[in-house]
């Protein structure tokens, strides 16, 4: 099966309308995969919806557009304001969690968080000479098939395509019309979700779309402080391709080597970061290395199918780099790879499966 493509313009409500309407079904059941994740992790569903409102008022604060599209998913699927709030806020939520269950890592109410495996590779070491990222995506297995690609379109903006999850108005990876590509991973560090009012990570992810220069989009992460970390892996066509570790309030840049960067979910740098990810997902500590080795040994210039042979890889199954749900884990908290993603920067294209790689077929989109 390929993941649905939809193709938004308009007003941001027009958009958020065409998208709730057309996923309505895949957004009730991400409202209900989150919490359920939510509720295992020890909130109450009053908590959880307490903090959902909370979440959508600061997308209004924050983005007021952003927040007209929210509104527009809300009507178009039927489902509540504070329901579209939780999954755009999903991030925040999960990593204010994440902090507590990591501090908590030896107890058996741990439950392994999301996880992904990136690489962004620049064209001299490339066959086709052109700059190439991607990454498989783990998270819920209750998100397989509810995810959707987003092509917007606008007159005053780039264009842009974006894997999300039904219900978001923004993504995770994607690239848009400048040939700016930005692949993401979880991490998590001490101080996540101390300090909430700062800009969403599903908003900064719009904005980066929104960029036409590699500076800008640099910018949109560095330039204020952030609720959690996150792993950053940005390039842009022409060649450059550089890495992000942020935590709240500090950031450190990696550089590729030999042509080639890959990342997983632990802090590489960890000058002034206590590091928390792996006391929960250790397989971070071997998907990294494996990754680079995987995709070098392949040949001296690299092509689509030496990634995607990357990806499929899985050593240490089912925590490898293409995930599967571990049965030993409760079923609202299994994570698999959900979807996972090649992006060509120069030829503006993305090639994403709908479930694991090694079981799923890479289909072509065309920005």
């Amino acid at each position: 099966m390929a993941i649905k493509l939809l193709e938004l313009s308009g007003s941001p409500f027009d958009r958020g309308s065409l998208h709730g309407r057309e996923m309505a079904s895949n957004i009730r059941s991400n409202v209900k995969t989150y919490q359920k994740r939510f509720l295992l992790g020890g909130a109450t569903l009053e908590k959880i919806m307490k903090e959902a409102e909370n979440w959508a008022e600061r997308f209004r604060f924050h983005d007021q557009e952003y927040y007209e599209e929210m509104t527009g998913i809300a009507s178009g699927s039927g489902v509540s304001i504070a329901e579209i709030g939780m999954l755009n806020a999903r991030y925040e939520l999960s990593y204010t969690l994440y902090t507590s269950e990591a501090a908590a890592a030896n107890s058996i109410a741990s439950h392994e968080p999301e996880g992904c495996t990136a690489f962004g590779a620049q064209p001299e070491f490339t066959s086709p000479g052109e700059t190439i990222m991607g990454q498989n995506w783990d998270w819920l297995e209750g998100l397989l098939g509810n995810m959707c690609l987003l092509k917007v379109r606008s007159d005053d903006q780039p264009d842009y395509i974006i894997l999300t999850q039904a219900g978001i108005v923004s993504g995770m990876i994607g690239l848009n019309e400048h040939g700016i590509g930005l692949c993401v991973n979880g991490l998590s560090s001490h101080g996540d979700g101390h300090e909430l009012h700062h800009r969403p990570f599903h908003i900064r992810v719009r904005d980066i779309m929104r960029t036409d220069k590699l500076n800008d989009a640099l910018k949109v992460i560095l330039s204020t402080n952030r609720v959690c970390s996150t792993n950053w892996l940005l390039g842009q066509r022409g060649g450059e391709v550089l890495d992000i570790e942020s935590s709240s309030n500090i950031a450190h840049v990696l550089y590729p080597k030999d042509g080639l960067i890959t990342h997983g979910n632990h802090f590489i740098n960890r000058t002034g970061i206590e590091s928390e990810f792996e006391r929960i997902a250790p397989c971070s500590l071997y998907r990294t290395p494996r990754l680079d080795r995987l995709i070098r040994q392949n040949s001296q210039k690299w092509n689509s199918e030496d990634f995607k042979t990357g990806l499929r890889d899985s050593f240490g199954h089912p925590k490898a780099i293409c995930r599967y749900a571990n049965p030993d884990d409760p079923s609202d908290a299994r994570t698999v790879t959900v979807a996972s993603v090649i992006l060509n920067l120069d030829q503006l294209t993305m090639e994403v499966t709908d479930g694991p790689p090694d079981a799923n077929d890479y289909i072509r989109h065309q920005l």
